[in-house]
């Protein structure tokens, strides 16, 4: 008796340090891949050194998103059996989606009380990322880091492609917090501020799918919000569209973007090789293996070597890829319809999970969900390190239960 209990102070004393790493990932998350592996790799080895398997297994089987992400995790390794690329596919997808791992790992240990902490060391981290950002963009500092050749906009840890949709999110947050938080006046103060600034700060880091994220998932939450206060939606609404008019007609660079966007689709036929135009080829060309396979795909890594075949015969002037910058078309051809079943039950057990969960949070999940996957249609966003990452770690804290205690 006395040995359990000498067994489980020591397990509540590990699971406290985990909980403690989990919120100085939240701070690293938007910065340093490396900080963030050595975080995750201590999380590994004190959870499993803290033991209890049976509790936390009980704690992931009763999560349905968790179970579906080890299901779709799982098919990877089933689909590497048949796959015309099984060393990319171990090496490159597999060693990547492995991140995937973490969310029932997290799910299993955070304490409640750590929730609000980790999300607010990730928002700490995203009011350094853009003071640095505007620093940038004003030409006040010279990031030594960054690599202004590849990376040419404004972004101090990461690409632009990862960083707007985390801001994205972090907008959402601040929103929350303004609406249903309990802070004094004055933090709500500077949490207005900082929710204006790194609303337009979206719109001056390049990245189109975390900016026309940006913009679904914000209208969803105010519709979804004020669903109940007609006139207070359409005010917000008004207000919120507004901004975003305004900010396409005199920020340059947003409206640059778009504008090549709208160009890049009417010179589709004649130029494929712009960012639009390959995009478009990519899926069109992937549609055709598609329906080779539609059922179980190509395997896990086949992508690249099936689409410079495809591609080569149907369009050989446009420039070949390994991953089509849209996840729903990397999972169909890698893994069929299976695949792209599984992958869409993990969102429809978040979306469960979300509609069960009685707090001011839900909705701030479903809006995550909306604004995830609307990316997705833009690039592979569950494949890179920074945006697997933030996925993970949004839902093991948001959609493990309540956030707020009864």
């Amino acid at each position: 008796m006395r040995d359990s209990a000498i067994q489980t102070s020591r397990r509540e004393r590990i699971d406290l340090w985990i909980n403690y790493l989990i919120v100085a990932l939240g701070f690293t998350l938007p910065i340093s891949i490396a900080v963030n592996n050595l975080l995750l790799a201590l999380i590994l080895l004190l959870w499993l050194a803290a033991g209890g398997f049976k509790e936390r297994w009980e704690r992931i089987k009763n999560n349905r998103a968790a179970i579906a992400i080890l299901l779709f995790f799982a098919f990877h390794f089933i689909a590497l059996t048949y796959s015309s690329d099984p060393k990319t596919g171990f090496l490159k997808i597999i060693g990547r989606e492995q991140l995937l791992l973490f969310m029932p790992i997290i799910l299993s240990v955070i304490r409640p009380e750590f929730i609000r902490r980790a999300l607010s060391a990730f928002l700490y981290a995203m009011f350094i990322s853009e003071i640095l950002s505007y620093a940038m963009y004003f030409d006040l500092v010279h990031i030594p880091w960054h690599d202004y050749a590849k990376e040419p906009y404004p972004t101090p840890f990461v690409s632009h492609l990862s960083y707007s949709p985390m801001v994205a999110f972090a907008v959402i947050l601040l929103i929350h917090r303004l609406v249903y938080g309990d802070e004094a006046r004055n933090v709500k103060a500077i949490y207005f501020l900082f929710m204006i600034t790194m609303s337009f700060n979206i719109f001056i880091t390049g990245g189109r799918a975390g900016q026309i994220g940006f913009i679904v998932a914000l209208v969803f939450y105010l519709i979804y919000q004020y669903r109940n206060q007609t006139r207070k939606m359409l005010f917000f609404l008004f207000a919120a569209i507004s901004a975003i008019v305004l900010t396409f007609f005199f920020n340059n660079s947003f409206n640059h973007r778009m504008m090549q966007a709208y160009h890049d689709l009417q010179s589709f036929q004649h130029h494929r090789n712009t960012s639009v135009g390959l995009r478009l080829n990519f899926a069109i060309n992937s549609w055709e293996l598609i329906k080779e396979k539609p059922l179980f795909g190509y395997g896990t890594g086949s992508f690249a070597k099936e689409y410079k075949q495809i591609n080569h015969k149907l369009t050989p002037n446009a420039r070949a890829t390994s991953q089509p910058h849209n996840f729903y078309v990397l999972t169909l051809v890698q893994f069929g319809t299976v695949g792209l079943t599984l992958l869409l039950y993990i969102f429809y057990s978040l979306f469960k999970i979300a509609s069960e969960t009685d707090d001011s949070y839900r909705g701030v999940r479903y809006t995550f969900l909306v604004l995830f996957l609307t990316i997705m249609f833009s690039d592979s966003y569950l494949l890179g390190h920074y945006t697997t990452l933030f996925f993970v770690f949004v839902t093991a804290l948001l959609f493990g239960g309540r956030v707020e205690r009864s």
